[in-house]
């Protein structure tokens, strides 16, 4: 039986021993391992040092611990994982790889062989199809996301760019596919933000990073992904209140930035806040 991909790259760190048994085994009983958004051994890594199980100071040295002729590996997994809990914003590990992790996760299903299936079934055409392939994001085989022809289609208007919004929705009157363009066009309008400049009451949770939000306009809205705070921080919920806006019709790949951009203003606020 296939493993989830979170269990399965926490059992490949195991395997290649930056994690001990002891540690492994407290990452598989965390309560928050069900929420979790990793796949990737390195972004697995990343959240066990963001959940506070294996301390980030020692993060440095666990390729010393790896298996005999997996010592190549161990380096290059733990290096990503620095990268991902560590930024130029002042923000704390789990806020740095909830950033991240939110943005890897947009690229799940896109792949070469779901944009030559989209070509054989006529839902893009050939100029359309090599300029998505010039744009591919990079997976690491073992551990990419299935194919997905919709998240495929939805990502070549969103971030690459060869398909306008117009030209999908003109799919929809050839009624060839439609449910992949369907899914295509719900993952698009999921992905964007309407343009408002209000004054907005947030309630933030540390224990769960849920939030509750309140304005005196309609408001755009962020996922709910639930990340929360390692358990020896501190649990307290405040409320503050900030200024932002957002575009309403965003340029290929811009609705990442804005969504990126509206958490790390949630995430700077709660780290000036709460985290000293």
């Amino acid at each position: 039986m296939n493993l989830d991909p979170s269990r399965r790259a926490l059992d490949h760190l195991q395997q290649v021993r930056l994690l001990t048994d002891a540690e492994h085994a407290a990452a598989i009983n965390d309560p928050e391992l069900p929420n979790a958004l990793f796949r990737t051994p390195a972004e697995a890594l990343a959240w066990v040092v963001a959940r506070e199980i294996v301390p980030q100071a020692q993060l440095a040295d666990l390729p010393t611990r790896a298996a005999a002729g997996q010592e190549n590996e161990a380096q290059a997994i733990v290096s990503e994982a620095t990268d991902l809990i560590s930024g130029e914003m002042p923000l704390p590990p789990w806020a740095q790889l909830h950033i991240r992790l939110l943005d890897r996760r947009v690229h799940d299903g896109v792949s070469a062989n779901a944009l030559d299936q989209l070509l054989a079934l006529q839902l893009i055409d050939a100029t359309q199809h090599a300029h998505s392939l010039s744009m591919l994001p990079t997976h690491e085989e073992a551990w990419a996301a299935p194919d997905s022809l919709p998240a495929t289609l939805a990502w070549t208007v969103l971030r690459a760019g060869a398909l306008s919004e117009e030209e999908l929705k003109a799919l929809v009157g050839r009624g060839a596919h439609p449910d992949i363009v369907a899914d295509a066009i719900a993952r698009i309008d999921g992905a964007k933000t309407e343009k408002r400049v209000t004054s907005t009451s947030t309630t933030f949770s540390l224990d769960s990073m849920d939030f509750t939000t309140s304005s005196s306009s309609s408001t755009s809205s962020l996922p709910s992904v639930p990340f929360a705070v390692p358990p020896s921080s501190t649990s307290q919920t405040r409320t503050f209140t900030w200024t932002s806006s957002s575009a309403s019709e965003p340029a290929p790949g811009g609705w990442k930035k804005k969504l990126i951009g509206a958490v790390v203003v949630a995430l700077i606020a709660l780290y000036f806040l709460f985290a000293r």
